[in-house]
């Protein structure tokens, strides 16, 4: 797959996953999201069906962008992961985890689904916790809450080009103090993330 960046703001608005994904030729991905939204692994046929690729294609994709299991099950794609994070959203009775802050806001939207978040503030580990039903920010705790992200991400190493640079922050200083050391980031409330024109809406 050829190395190529993908851009997460575009015109001073946050692009939809939808358009995000079609763009890096995965626009069959929502069925493989909702799958492990359902908390179950999937074998590597049912992977390479949902995309509606071929075994090599199919292989690629996971190696670029999947997590697997000890029994070769897929259990992780693109921002969603049955393994343990420090990104956790309760929906219903279910426990799924994602590779970024961002991605908590991002996939409801997306698939259309509510969620109790539960994260950590990378600069002192506090716990904070936010509410989101579909393209509705609920509420946060604590209040402003603050996350990062970057503008732009690389194609072939989503994760630590972008997904390590996204976290939450439970005060405008921690904010500040990941910022210095991480200049290229963005920082912004959790409600001005929701206010871009991209749909969102807040409390």
């Amino acid at each position: 797959m050829k190395n190529e960046e993908v851009e997460f703001i575009s015109g001073a608005k946050i692009r939809d996953m939808e358009e995000m994904l079609t763009e890096m030729g995965l626009e069959k991905s929502e069925d493989v999201y909702r799958h492990l939204l359902k908390g179950e692994p999937m074998s590597f046929a049912q992977f390479m069906d949902l995309l509606g690729m071929s075994a090599a294609e199919a292989e690629e994709i996971l190696m670029l962008y999947g997590e697997v299991n000890s029994q070769n099950e897929v259990v992780g794609f693109l921002g969603i992961s049955l393994f343990e994070t420090k990104h956790k959203m309760l929906i219903e009775d279910k426990t799924i985890y994602t590779w970024c802050a961002a991605d908590t806001l991002l996939f409801p939207r997306f698939l259309g689904f509510s969620a109790k978040v539960e994260s950590r503030d990378p600069v002192n580990g506090e716990l904070v916790k936010l509410s989101v039903n579909e393209d509705y920010l609920e509420w946060t705790d604590p209040v402003p809450l603050y996350i990062s992200w970057m503008e732009k991400a690389d194609s072939c190493d989503i994760r630590n080009s972008f997904c390590s640079h996204s976290h939450f922050f439970g005060s405008e200083d921690n904010a500040n103090k990941w910022l210095d050391e991480n200049p290229m980031g963005k920082i912004s409330k959790v409600e001005d993330f929701f206010s871009y024109p991209a749909g969102f809406g807040c409390c």
